[in-house]
């Protein structure tokens, strides 16, 4: 821009000169005009008394007027007059000269100034292609750096992944150890009291018998006796150490503060737990009511109302300003936490269930459905369970994956699939598993065989629960324990009795659109009308009454009553609250023998309502346990969002299978 500005007001400088020069010349060289005719004078529309009496400015005026008066008067000064004429001439030159050396001399600077921006234009192009050469080396840098940054990004999510799946392992491993050390515990009650019935027959003398054997003989027996106590004793010293060991890991709670509970007079504890058997170390968590409160203090152990016993660590320091806890905003921020915990469990318990077995080439029912996988023999022994697809008429695999319960007692089968008719017909169906057929004749493939295909289920509740916990909590332990509770209101609905509810009875479906997980009962082979006899009974289902029934040999004419199911449901909320139960481990003829004795104790269930329910329903004299509609009135299930206010929801609130 300013390189346009100099050369043009150069050349408007250079311009006015020369037509300076021009007017100059031609005025010098070109005589005056005159007129023809009038004897009056006139240049360039001025007369010549105009010319006499004004006198002009310059001196070409002059020169002519000059002239006038000379020509007019007659006067000889012509000599006079032309040397003026050359004087002023020779002066107009040497001015015409002295502006050509000035526009030369602007000319010059003009493109010296020229040289010189267009030199400093070339420096600034250089100094910016270094910039440029710079800033893409710079930005070449940074590239590298940030494909560096990438790399170690996606190194680190990969140890992160690694790490979340140790931990996942880790805390599968310690819910195994926690088993083994509820295990141990069990076997060294055990021992202890088969300890101190040894110890109470060697004072009685049973076990040396009242015969006059020889002394070489009884005293071979008494060492016998001695050893085999030792050994017992020995072992259950083992358990124990190792039960004992296994219950000294007690969670801690730091940075710990005592706040007033929701009822007058409570005392709850908030803090960060660390050595949970299934919270994350550092969560925020709220316990139950302090049994005790006055030991809420540096490094003591206290209990609370639901059984669970916390290491009280540092205790949070408060500002003295500090207001009150809000217990409340506590309790939400422990649910919401609680939540994403079990949201984390469900996810894990859906990668670690059995994928679907692959598709065979072997079929049943005359090539309706095809199998998959190998068939996997029921907990009782006496079917075959194996995942199967509904066959096209091409002889391909179709639609959902299905289970096929296959069994040669068809009589057992037919009475399976006759109950489930009966239940679905009746007013509450109950949450059974959906049925897709019944084959009387399960075909050529397996012929005197009978099949029944169902829905196909995730795990059964009791090979579900290791999988989130060892137990079942919160949201999920209600609906469990409603879906059981509707399933005996089906049945009792068309009087039948189930004889036969536990965790394996119950399988985990998840629902495909939404992800929701629910609970399904299933194999009602067992179940029998109301005052009837029963064909099969499952020891740890079964109530005292049975048992002693069964051990005096009158089980077959043993009376099915509605309290049986109660008793079992007992038993069944028991072991899905705990993670485990009464009599895990041992074996069936043990059980039967222990159960017209049997006291159980609730102390071990976490919630305290619920725990009043199981006894309740686990009472020894039949007639002392709830009905079904107490048991549905019962506080532990006044915060189950399925129960309605309208009694006909209740009665309808199945849905049919």
């Amino acid at each position: 821009m300013r390189i346009t500005m100099t050369l043009y007001l150069s050349a408007r400088y250079i311009f006015c000169y020369l037509l300076l020069l021009i007017g100059i010349s031609n005025a010098y060289l070109s005589p005056p005009p005159r007129s023809v005719g009038s004897g009056s004078l006139r240049y360039h529309g001025i007369s010549s008394s105009s010319c006499t009496t004004t006198r002009t400015s310059t001196s070409l005026h002059v020169f002519f007027n000059n002239n006038s008066k000379s020509t007019n008067n007659g006067t000889p000064e012509k000599g006079e007059d032309l040397f003026k004429t050359l004087e002023l001439k020779d002066e107009a030159l040497l001015q015409a000269q002295t502006a050509v050396s000035s526009l030369e001399s602007a000319l010059e600077s003009a493109v010296t100034n020229l040289e010189y921006m267009q030199e400093q234009l070339q420096l600034r192009v250089v100094d910016l292609e270094k910039e440029l050469t710079s800033t893409k080396n710079e930005l070449s840098t940074s590239q590298n750096e940030l494909d560096i940054a990438v790399s170690d990004l996606q190194l680190a999510q990969q140890q992160l992944t690694e790490s979340q799946r140790q931990f996942e392992e880790l805390e599968i491993a310690l819910g195994e150890s926690e088993d083994a050390a509820r295990r141990a515990e069990m076997r060294a009650e055990r021992l202890q009291s088969e300890l101190t019935s040894l110890k109470e027959d060697q004072k009685s003398g049973v076990m040396y018998g009242d015969s006059d054997d020889s002394g070489s003989n009884v005293v071979a027996e008494k060492k016998s006796v001695k050893k085999s106590w030792n050994n017992l004793f020995q072992s259950a010293v083992d358990s124990a150490s190792a039960a004992a060991a296994a219950s000294s890991s007690i969670p801690t709670l730091n940075e710990w503060i005592a706040i007033k509970g929701s009822t007058e007079g409570d005392v709850q504890i908030s803090g960060k737990v660390t050595n949970h058997p299934t919270i994350d170390d550092g969560d925020a968590i709220v316990t139950s009511p302090l049994m005790d409160p006055s030991q809420a203090k540096e490094r003591k152990i206290v209990s609370t109302s639901s059984g669970s016993r916390y290491r009280l660590g540092t205790p949070l320091t408060l500002p003295s300003s500090a207001a009150s806890v809000d217990v409340n905003e506590a309790k939400n921020k422990f649910n919401q936490q609680k939540e994403e915990r079990r949201q984390q469990i469900l996810a894990r318990a859906r990668t670690s269930s059995e994928s679907i077995p692959e598709i065979t080439d072997q079929t049943l029912g005359n090539g309706r459905y095809i199998l998959a996988g190998k068939a996997i023999p029921s907990v009782n022994g006496r079917s075959l369970i194996q995942t199967a697809y509904r066959s096209t008429p091409l002889g391909t695999a179709t639609g959902e994956p299905l289970i096929i319960k296959i069994s040669g007692n068809n009589e057992a089968m037919k009475r399976e699939y006759d109950n489930y008719q009966r239940v679905s017909g009746g007013l509450k169906k109950g949450q059974f598993i959906r049925r897709k057929e019944f084959l009387l004749n399960a075909g050529e493939e397996m012929p005197g065989m009978s099949a029944l295909v169902m829905q196909r289920g995730v795990d059964d509740v009791k090979a579900f629960m290791p999988k989130v916990g060892g137990k079942l909590e919160g949201p999920l332990l209600l609906d469990c324990a409603v879906t059981a509770l509707r399933c005996m209101e089906a049945l009792h609905g068309v009087r039948l009795v189930w004889n036969d509810l536990k965790t394996e009875n119950f399988v985990v479906v998840e629902d495909e659109r939404t992800g929701d997980i629910s609970f399904r009962g299933i194999d009602l082979e067992s179940c029998m009308p109301v005052k009837s006899n029963p064909v099969d009974f499952t020891p740890e289902a079964c109530p005292p009454e049975f048992a002693k029934s069964f051990m005096t040999g009158e089980a077959e004419s043993f009376s099915l009553e509605y309290n049986y199911d109660v008793w079992s449901y007992g038993m069944f909320l028991y072991e899905i609250s705990t993670g485990r139960g009464f009599f895990d481990g041992v074996s069936a003829e043990q059980i039967t023998k222990k159960l017209p004795i049997f006291e159980p104790l609730v102390d071990n269930v976490p919630d305290p309502t619920l725990a009043d329910l199981i006894s309740k329903c686990l009472s020894i004299t039949p007639r002392d346990r709830p009905s079904l509609a107490r048991i549905s009135k019962h506080p532990y299930f006044d915060g189950y969002a399925g129960n309605s206010k309208n009694p006909f929801d209740f009665l309808f609130g199945g849905k049919s299978s």
